[in-house]
């Protein structure tokens, strides 16, 4: 038996930018560079920080056998 049922949408920290909004990009693969990383706005949240999740929850029930 397979029952699904659903969250309702919450606010929730953009994962992607960890709330922050921005994004930093580094072309060159040296940490140690002299040059400053570009700062773009996150594409996932276009900057606020935070984005709407909903949730599909899936629960299969199976019976027991010994």
């Amino acid at each position: 038996m397979t029952k699904k049922s659903y969250s309702h949408p919450t606010v929730e920290l953009c994962r992607d930018c960890e709330g922050k909004g921005l994004k930093y990009l580094r072309h060159d693969k040296d940490p140690y560079s002299k040059l400053d990383p570009e700062v773009i706005l996150c594409p996932t949240c276009n900057g606020s920080g935070r984005v709407v999740v909903s949730k599909e929850i899936i629960t299969t029930v199976k019976p027991f056998k010994e």
